[in-house]
């Protein structure tokens, strides 16, 4: 739960609600709702996406099915944590695989609580407290406010809510029996007959209003129901009452005590006894970390699990190094006085580089010796063993721990029943574990940086090191317990080694994980990760080689499709390995990151590879970037050149991308991993990817007013083009670079860069170009207040542009020239040339161009005196500008619909002029300094 908020509460047995300090959160609309009510069954436990989408639609599955639930667990992520930052990561619904798991605390949940007091009553009954176990049931039926799962529908939900129903109907059945039993018959006779009523084919309610009749003196009736229940049986069934129901029957015809017999209350004899025979009480487990920092949080959560539940199954999860062992054993040794039947531990060896993991045959033998069976006495066969496992540790209150277990599989045998205790660790989510016993997920992450330091300071046990150095190390150990401890120990054997020695070893990341070694070569973090990915199947392992190569901070499915030519599903089944093997973790839905220390070992596995096998996986992963960054750039609502993208490989799976939304939202997502193969290209000497990635970011990085990146790798693209020769891409990143300079007010640097692209253009013979590049330098000439220059430009540039048929450079010309005029304050002159510009742009679907000269007729029309006109024109750019999904534009719309209210002295101008300086600031734009200016001169105007 995000820090300061109120706590949940969850209710699922009645209406479908969550509550936070009384007050009921708002849970969208019913599919969402469904999405949580499927996660609230599963707590604490992964649901697939394919999971969900069964239970919510069933047999009637959209298309968009996938991107729905994204959507739906977008907004409950939002509902549950409101304070949570936009990109933190969710705590509660999080993503893990190609799933979710849903984070709902002990008691939290009011089946949870319903289900703990079911089990404390059957305690204080065996217990011999049967009053007492009676009112726990009271208030455990007291939950069901209504029928459960209320306002949610489909056939999941149906069979889910008959099941919630069936087991408050055979706990309704317990606190009858309960009641019974210490006389309350005559109170019970009214309840009963309203159950047998509603539930007519139970045999059971029978019996206990026939019980409770008896108990009431009325014989007679009891007679009747029976003769009630045989007919229904009958009619409804085809057969006849049960034994127990006969044996009511019989009881009551004979005159005798229809209840049965109990067993009394077992009372220490006090007579001598004989000498029991002799119990062995194992006590295997090994000895535990001598402090554990940073874990408590999970420790906390492994004591509710064991208060909560009888007999819990644990699962102990997270990446090699994390600490899964000592947390656990720390932790049994910290509760084995619940457990005085014993303890029994083995190491399964499942990860071990040297041996082969133990069979389970083999550990039911150790166990079995362990509890005092003779050698010759074992049985033969793994299930005569498992059977006998269970026999010897029925009714005893052991513990019992599996270490270094890396399948599911071959557990069960070897899992006791309440009320023992089982710890399992392994770097897997053991899903079948989860599924089959309902093992309770424990996951360790890396330590946060305060624990981190804290190791280091332990261990190390010099008092001669800054706080400050040791935070370095500890962010270069990326918070791995394992490398934090090698570390250490490097720093306690060697008084002499400086910490910050050891930190400069540490920031090569080609020998880092040697440095991260002990003498032995055993223990070392590429050992255990070396033992993570043996683990893993082939197609993983050999991905995660290759991922190695990807410069970006993320990966998604298609990339790593391209990368090491599989189909998409397959890409997605390896991440979700990879992911299951804490190799790699979920940041959001499709989005795939390794901690540092596991990028460090992909990019050591990476360059064990051979140089054919790496040019060729990082020839796909460019070729990738660019195909789909060129698809999601033709669909921005601006214009661009027609250069010709062809990469060598063109991927077969490509994201579905079918608008400037979605492009946005695609560069949005990928941007990163666009700008580090850009830089990857440029260094390497892909010539070719080098200009072309930077071209089709563009048009993007424009409309997102990230000018200093633009520039970046502008500059870096023009040399890419030079080094390949190529005069079509030189001229294109010669014209970028003047963009990205007047873009961040270097004029004289853009003119320059400019008249290079026109001498370009001119020397090919490209009057296409020719007419694009005269207007912007006009545009550079009018900047340096060079006005009579800058007209000359323009209409060279519209007759240029007329003669090649550039509908767009023209178009782009005549805005400009009115621009000139507007500037000059010649607004009757520049009316003209605005509105050809804006047909124009309407003509060949520029957007953006025609959200921009909208708004320059609005000024014109201002400046002459046509209020109205100039409200309308702003109105119009705004919504051109939005339907273009450009944040900027809208920016600009804003600005000026806000100067025309202040003009009119109209109410609105401050809320324009506050959302303009909103999108200029969340653009990083130089703009929102002058929107500020002018929003403080409108408040200070109103209050003055």
């Amino acid at each position: 739960m995000t820090h300061g908020e109120e706590p949940l509460r969850f209710e699922v047995l009645g209406l479908l609600r969550v509550v936070r300090a009384g007050h009921e959160v708002d849970l969208g609309a019913a599919k969402q709702r469904a999405v949580l009510a499927v996660l609230l069954l599963s707590r604490n436990t992964p649901v697939s996406r394919g999971q969900i989408i069964e239970a919510v639609w069933g047999d009637n599955v959209p298309s968009s099915a996938v991107n729905l639930v994204q959507t739906y667990v977008a907004g409950l992520r939002r509902a549950l944590e409101p304070a949570r930052a936009r990109r933190a990561p969710a705590e509660l619904l999080t993503s893990v695989g190609d799933g979710y798991l849903l984070r709902v605390e002990s008691g939290a949940l009011d089946l949870d609580v319903f289900e703990r007091q079911v089990l404390l009553a059957n305690r204080m009954r065996a217990a011999g407290d049967l009053a007492g176990a009676a009112v726990e049931l009271d208030d455990a039926l007291a939950l069901f406010r209504a029928e459960p799962l209320g306002g949610v529908s489909g056939l999941f939900f149906d069979v889910e809510r008959g099941r919630l129903v069936e087991r408050r109907l055979a706990v309704l059945e317990e606190r009858a029996e309960l009641g019974l039993a210490i006389g309350q018959g005559p109170e019970l006779v009214s309840q009963l007959g309203s159950m047998v009523a509603e539930h007519p084919l139970r045999e059971r309610g029978h019996g206990l209003l026939m019980r409770a009749l008896v108990q009431a003196g009325r014989q007679g009736e009891a007679l009747a129901a029976y003769r009630e229940a045989r007919h229904v049986l009958i009619e409804e069934l085809g057969v006849e009452p049960g034994p127990e129901l006969r044996r009511v029957h019989q009881a009551v015809l004979a005159g005798d005590s229809p209840e049965p017999e109990r067993a009394p209350v077992r009372v220490p004899q006090q007579a001598a006894a004989p000498e029991p025979a002799p119990v062995t009480v194992p006590a295997q487990l090994p000895r535990a970390p001598v402090a554990l920092v940073g874990r408590d949080a999970e420790l906390a959560r492994m004591d509710a699990v064991l208060r909560d539940h009888d007999g819990p199954v644990l699962l102990v999860t997270g990446p090699a190094g994390v600490g899964k062992t000592a947390l656990a054993l720390h932790w049994a040794q910290r509760v084995r006085e619940e457990f005085p039947d014993g303890q029994l531990y083995v190491d399964v060896h499942g990860y071990d580089p040297n041996r082969e993991p133990l069979e389970i045959g083999e550990v039911l033998n150790r166990f079995l010796r362990a509890l005092g069976v003779p050698a010759g006495d074992t049985p033969l066969s793994v299930d005569e063993r498992s059977a006998l496992l269970r026999t010897l540790l029925a009714d005893r209150r052991m513990l019992v721990m599996l270490d270094n277990v890396r399948s599911s599989a071959d557990l069960l045998p070897l899992l006791p029943g309440a009320p023992s205790c089982v710890v399992v660790t392994s770097r897997r989510r053991l899903v079948g574990l989860v599924a089959q016993v309902e093992a309770k997920l424990i996951e360790l992450d890396m330590l946060d940086p305060d624990a981190a330091v804290d190791v280091l300071g332990r261990i190390a046990g010099r008092p001669d090191i800054e706080a400050d150095a040791l935070r370095r190390l500890a962010e270069l150990c990326d918070g791995l317990p394992l490398a934090l401890r090698i570390a250490a120990a490097r720093l306690a054997v060697s008084p002499r080694l400086r910490v910050a020695e050891l930190v400069e070893e540490l920031q090569d990341e080609h020998g880092r994980l040697s440095a991260l070694g002990l003498e032995d070569g055993e223990g070392t973090v590429r050992a255990a990760l070396d033992a993570s990915r043996r683990a893993l199947p082939p197609v993983p392992s050999r991905l995660l080689a290759i991922i190695g190569l990807h410069p970006g901070p993320d990966l998604s499915a298609h990339v790593v499709a391209a990368m090491g030519e599989v189909p998409l599903q397959e890409a997605q089944r390896a991440l979700d390995a990879l992911t299951a093997a804490n190799l790699l973790t979920v940041s959001e839905p499709g989005r795939h990151v390794a901690h540092d220390m596991v990028r460090v070992y992909t990019k050591t596995l990476a360059g064990e590879l051979s140089e054919p096998q790496r040019r060729t996986a990082t020839g796909r992963m460019l070729d990738y970037y660019l195909h789909c960054a060129d698809l999601a750039d033709g669909l921005l609502p601006i214009n661009r050149s027609s250069v010709l993208v062809t990469p060598e490989h063109r991927p077969a799976d490509v994201p579905a991308l079918t608008g400037a939304a979605d492009a946005m939202a695609w560069f949005d997502t990928e941007r990163a991993n666009l700008i580090a193969a850009t830089e990857l290209a440029s260094g390497s000497g892909w010539h070719v990817h080098a200009w072309q990635l930077p071209y089709t970011l563009s048009r993007y990085l424009w409309l997102r007013t990230e000018r200093e990146t633009s520039l970046r790798i502008t500059e870096a693209a023009l040399q890419a083009a030079i080094a390949l020769n190529d005069d079509d891409a030189r001229f294109v990143m010669q014209f970028n670079l003047g963009v990205a300079l007047l873009q961040l007010e270097r004029h004289e640097e853009a003119l320059h860069a400019q008249r290079g692209a026109l001498e370009v253009a001119r020397r090919k013979g490209d009057v296409h170009q020719q007419a694009r590049v005269l207007t912007t330098v006009a545009g550079t000439l009018m900047d340096l207040g060079r006005t009579a220059e800058a007209e000359a430009h323009y209409r060279e540039a519209m007759e240029i542009s007329r003669i090649a048929g550039s509908k767009w450079a023209e178009a782009n010309a005549h805005h400009h020239l009115g621009l000139l005029y507007l500037t000059t304050q010649r607004f009757a002159d520049a009316m003209p040339w605005l509105r050809v510009a804006l047909r124009m742009y309407h003509e060949v679907d520029e957007q953006c161009g025609e959200a921009s000269c909208h708004v320059d007729i609005s000024t014109a029309l201002l400046e002459t005196g046509d209020t109205e006109g100039a409200l309308s024109s702003a109105r119009t750019a705004l919504a051109v500008a939005c339907d273009a999904v450009s944040p900027y534009h809208q920016a600009l719309a804003h600005d000026r619909l806000a100067a025309v209210f202040d003009r009119l002295g109209a109410a609105g101008a401050a809320a324009h002029w506050q959302r303009a300086l909103a999108l200029f600031t969340e653009l990083g734009a130089p703009e929102a300094d002058r929107i500020r200016a002018r929003l403080a001169r409108a408040r200070a105007v109103t209050v003055g």
